[in-house]
């Protein structure tokens, strides 16, 4: 992004884009002007406000966390799927001995498929538990919070997402769920289908009192909109058949009902 400053009265306010220089690897770059590019950036980089940041960079600590733990359950079922031995043998054993006690156990009770195996040691060794179980560890809470953190950076209820704790409780009642429903359309999406229309009319200019826009009318998941939708023009159609019924011009009853303005009532 080629970047020119920008001035007021002599003090610099900022950084403004003026071009966009593409290049291939081992190819030679491309100079496109701001008319040519659809800059799709809704969340600014609060570092570069000219350009945009993914959603998902405020929360990169949460999914590595996140991937960090599923790699320790992964790691926990291979290596043993019970609580961590600590296996201590009596001075006697030799070292060749406890070379074949080892792999003796390893190959008995190792891996996902022996878990739950009874442990069974001669010749005075002593088992001590060490470590903590997924349960000990709160491993259901701790990743639940995790993934609920990520669907709130990415502007998406939990019980959209099918995330274990947006599925308790009262989140799936029907208003609960109608409510989350409503809020990821109106507060996400409707906003980013904004934004990128925004974005494109750069390459797709409107006519004049025109404005490029998307259309949700006939999106499923949007329905019950149109219902509400539907039901706030029959009371407009309503408010404005009493006003004109009680002596007001068509026009301004038309503009009280719409935008509210009934001071322009005559």
């Amino acid at each position: 992004i080629a970047l020119e400053r920008v001035e007021v009265d002599g003090v610099p306010i900022g950084m403004y884009p003026m071009a966009y220089v593409y290049q291939e690897p081992n190819g030679d770059p491309v100079v496109l002007d701001v008319s040519e590019v659809a800059h799709y950036a809704p969340i600014p980089d609060p570092t570069a406000q000219y350009r945009g940041m993914s959603w998902l960079t405020p929360v990169l600590t949460e999914v590595e966390l996140d991937d960090t733990l599923n790699t320790y359950k992964q790691t926990h079922l291979d290596n043993q799927a019970t609580p961590n031995l600590a296996l201590t043998f009596p001075e006697s054993v030799q070292q060749s001995q406890f070379r074949e006690l080892v792999e003796v156990v390893k190959s008995a009770h190792s891996g996902a498929r022996n878990a739950g195996k009874t442990l069974m040691l001669g010749g005075g060794a002593d088992v001590q538990v060490i470590g903590a179980n997924f349960e000990q560890l709160a491993m259901k809470a701790t990743q639940g919070a995790l993934e609920t953190r990520i669907a709130a950076a990415a502007g998406v209820p939990p019980v959209m997402a099918g995330i274990s704790e947006g599925l308790q409780g009262s989140s799936l009642n029907a208003g609960n769920y109608g409510q989350a429903r409503r809020r990821f359309a109106d507060a996400t999406m409707r906003p980013l289908w904004g934004s990128a229309a925004e974005a494109l009319s750069v390459l797709l200019p409107a006519p004049d009192g025109a404005r490029l826009v998307v259309e949700d009318r006939y999106t499923s998941f949007l329905q019950e909109d149109v219902k509400d939708e539907a039901a706030i023009r029959q009371t407009h159609a309503l408010t404005i058949r009493q006003l004109s019924d009680a002596g007001y011009s068509p026009d301004a009853a038309v503009d009280a009902a719409v935008n509210g303005n009934f001071a322009g009532l005559r």
